[in-house]
């Protein structure tokens, strides 16, 4: 068994209200971060708007508040850090959607930046979501003496060259020609190290010994691998050519075994959550429902 089983309808409905809610704190302190609608530049400040209310899960913050809580602490003092971690995923997405990337025109069921505002518009607003992202981190309580510097370390670390940013890069300097070391590169930086800097943050905040930060650490780079290869097994089963994404774990496995590979990380990233101070339930529900995916 892993994690929590998911056998009735109620406890499913437990998670789906934990999520509601949840998602509602965060939006509420998420879109306040962002500046008023027409604030100068009209333009920008429409298009950042839009980048960010346009939907999505808040998966990534969510995970921050609920870390905070497993390593003992509160979800409202995780606020700004789970805020600029949703911050920063926006910017990567608006950035990833361009021509020059992905050239996607729809996300979350809504004209992408570029298509509805245009290209140049787009790389700005990806600019500015994500400069906003490290000042709103920057507002976190200081409760710690260089809590402050240690929370934008560790954001720095997970975006830039050799985190997110690297990650991206590498997705596309290898998408013609995958390998299993390419797969587990990428899956790593572009997707895995944003769900662990989520995580950190929280428990950061919250103060978690270093003990309780590693075991914390090592369920989101499970749960953030994980999510990726459902990702690819969602991606190449809403084809409607029967392709696969330009990189993909399935280019070098079957799903069978992606699938397989997927339930041993959730396994291993839930049994890292034992002997923790707070309720990881949420946590551990989420990883399992992640696994249930069907969009």
């Amino acid at each position: 068994m892993i994690c929590v089983q998911k056998k009735k309808d109620s406890m499913e409905t437990s998670l789906d209200i934990y999520l509601t809610e949840r998602k509602a704190l965060i939006e509420t302190h998420l879109f306040a971060c962002l500046p008023p609608q027409g604030t100068r530049p009209a333009n920008l400040t429409e298009a950042m708007r839009h980048a960010v209310m346009c939907g999505g899960k808040r998966l990534r913050p969510i995970l921050c508040l609920a870390a905070a809580e497993a390593a003992g602490g509160s979800a409202e003092t995780a606020l700004p850090p789970a805020c600029a971690v949703e911050l920063l995923h926006t910017y990567t997405l608006v950035h990833d959607d361009l021509p020059c990337m992905d050239n996607d025109v729809l996300r979350r069921g809504q004209p992408t930046v570029h298509v509805k505002y245009g290209e140049a518009v787009a790389v700005l607003v990806g600019d500015a979501l994500q400069t906003l992202a490290f000042g709103v981190l920057a507002q976190t309580p200081e409760t710690a003496p260089g809590m402050t510097a240690r929370l934008v370390t560790e954001l720095v670390s997970a975006a830039g060259a050799t985190g997110v940013i690297g990650g991206q890069m590498e997705d596309i300097a290898t998408a013609s020609a995958p390998t299993r070391a390419a797969i587990d590169y990428v899956f790593q930086h572009k997707t895995a190290d944003l769900f662990r800097v989520a995580v950190r943050l929280g428990a950061i905040v919250a103060q978690a010994p270093d003990r309780d930060l590693e075991k914390l650490s090592v369920f989101a780079n499970g749960l953030g691998l994980a999510f990726q290869v459902m990702d690819d097994i969602l991606d190449a089963a809403d084809s409607k050519s029967g392709g696969k994404p330009e990189l993909s774990c399935l280019d070098v496995m079957t799903e069978t075994e992606a699938r397989a590979w997927a339930t041993q990380l959730t396994r291993d990233a839930c049994g890292a959550l034992s002997g923790l101070p707070g309720d990881t339930a949420p946590l551990s529900s989420i990883a399992t429902d992640l696994l249930s995916r069907v969009s």
